[in-house]
């Protein structure tokens, strides 16, 4: 992903300043992540959840320092080129989150027919688990 900043003293496009160049290596760093988690989730593979969170926990906190050291040496102008950029996490990001929310709702579901499933198996035909459980039975 590049990016072409202006530096204070050109009045040219050029080569990012340098001192974004950590948070642009943080943002890639995110994407990547971001992006592998959804594919993941959206091809039905497994997810190591405890590992993507310690990346994503990592990334945030990279991308928080860098921007940190950032803002102190580089110009406004410099810094809103960033945008595209993290407009583009932005995409990714929201993207990630439906496909949460999907893997969500298909864990959910899955959920509600095993506890269905052994209710039904649990019964012996006169109350139902729930009933027995909510005091409605013997």
């Amino acid at each position: 992903m590049e990016i072409e900043i202006m530096t204070n003293d050109q009045n040219r496009s050029d080569a990012p300043e340098p001192a974004l160049e950590p948070v642009l290596f943080a943002i890639r760093r995110l994407e990547d992540v971001v992006e592998r988690e959804t594919r993941l989730l959206l091809e039905g593979q497994m997810v190591d959840l405890a590992d993507i969170n310690a990346h994503k926990s990592r990334g945030l906190r990279d991308f928080n320092k860098a921007m940190g050291k950032a803002v102190k040496t580089v110009d406004t102008p410099a810094l809103k080129a960033l945008q595209p950029v993290l407009d583009s996490l932005r995409q990714k990001l929201d993207r990630n989150c439906d496909a949460i929310k999907l893997h969500l709702r298909a864990v959910t579901e899955l959920a509600g027919i095993i506890r269905d499933a052994l209710e039904t198996q649990e019964a012996d035909g006169t109350y139902t688990a729930s009933q027995v459980r909510n005091g409605l039975g013997a």
